[in-house]
Order: structure tokens, then sequence, then C-alpha cells
């Protein structure tokens, strides 16, 4: 199985004092629904010593086109973040209602620019996610070739690149956890995405974070 395509963050700085450090998490329904926003937040507060405060920005069947109006843009922008997570391909790549991967490429630089602008020294890092099966599969042909336009937009902009669905495919079909063929079980997403990726999160604040712990309670939302 192929390794995982991340790419890092540049070297971040932590806010001062007792500020936390704030995440936006925008993404469609991988993102709006189940616990690991959560514990990625604690995870991660525990490695840097440091608070984090977490912001969901994230909607079920959205696309990046959605991602893009301006009033999403200004709803990122108030949150203040310093590091926002992006992963919209799973649904830009729908055959239904998404879009070409040339139109969604363009759109997501332009997102990109647009959020480096309107929250400047905010780490933007693009996220891969999990596969689809089934039904929901077959509605999304060209899903791995989005997950790779992900990580090539990376290459070309220096851009940080979390690639959560190649540690998906490593597990046998059956552990997945996608028994809808398309939103992962939340435990299941939980394991898969959140060491990893405090992981790589905490590595950019030059900061230790092991991916072997078991996850930290959270409060429940």
């Amino acid at each position: 199985m192929a390794a995982p395509r991340d790419l890092p963050l540049s070297p971040r700085t932590l806010p001062e004092g007792a500020d936390p450090l704030r995440i936006v998490a925008f993404g469609t329904s991988l993102t709006a629904r189940g616990p690991w926003p959560d514990h990625l937040a604690a995870r991660l507060a525990a490695c840097l010593e440091h608070p984090v405060e977490l912001i969901r920005i994230a909607r079920a069947g959205a696309n990046v086109s959605w991602a893009a109006h301006p009033d999403r843009i200004a709803e990122v922008a108030a949150g203040t973040p310093d590091i926002v997570l992006l992963e919209f391909a799973i649904n830009d790549a729908d055959l239904r209602d998404g879009l070409s991967r040339g139109e969604a490429d363009a759109l997501t630089r332009g997102l990109l620019d647009d959020l480096a602008g309107a929250v400047p020294g905010a780490a933007l890092v693009e996220l891969t996610m999990s596969p689809a099966h089934g039904a929901r599969g077959l509605l999304r042909p060209g899903l791995a070739a989005r997950y790779g336009d992900v990580v090539a937009r990376g290459r070309a902009r220096s851009g940080a690149v979390a690639d959560l669905y190649m540690r998906w495919i490593a597990l046998p079909r059956d552990q997945r956890g996608l028994a809808d063929g398309l939103h992962p079980d939340p435990a299941i997403a939980a394991q898969v995405i959140v060491p990893p990726l405090a992981a790589h999160l905490a590595e950019g604040f030059g900061a230790p974070c092991a991916q072997d712990q078991p996850l930290e309670p959270v409060p429940p939302s």
C-alpha cells in the first residue's frame, strides 16, 4: 500500500499566554458529523500543552462552491483561526451535483487565495478523507483522482496536506466503517483521522504527538 502523501505545515508559533489555538474545521458531512474534530482538539491541546478551540463550519452535501461563497469566507474569518482544515473533495466528485475536476480545482485554488487574504497567517490544511463504497461509490467514480488533486494542489502551492485517504484504504474493506457507503462509523473515523492529523499539526509547532495513544475523552457536544 502506498504511503500517505502528507505535506507539512510551515513552522508555526503558538498564540501567546492563555489565548487558545483556534482551528476551524471547514467541510462536508464528514466534518459536520461525529466526534473526530473534538477529539482532535483535545489531543492537540494535550500534545502542545496549550488550549485549543475548535469551530465547525460544515454542511451535509456541501461542495467547494458552497465553501467559496463570500458569506462562508466571512464566517471562517470571524473565528480568527490559526488553522483551517478543508475537506470538500468527496462532494465535488459526486456525479449528481458535484463539479468537474477542473472546476473544483479552480474554485479550491480561489478559495485558498481568498482565505489567505481573509485570515492572513493562518495555516490552510487540505484533507483527503474516506473512500466511498456501493451506490455512493458509483456516484463518485473519480474520488481517488480528486484526492490526488488535493495533493497535487498542495505541492504546487507549497501548501499543507494531511492524506487521510491513504490511511483509510490501508484498512481491509470490511473494517473501514462505511455502513452506508459514505459516512464512516464515528469511532472508526476518530481512530483513522485523529492520531495522524494531531501529529501532523503538532509537528508544525515543533511538538511531538504520539500516534499510538488512546483518544482522550471529550465532553458530549
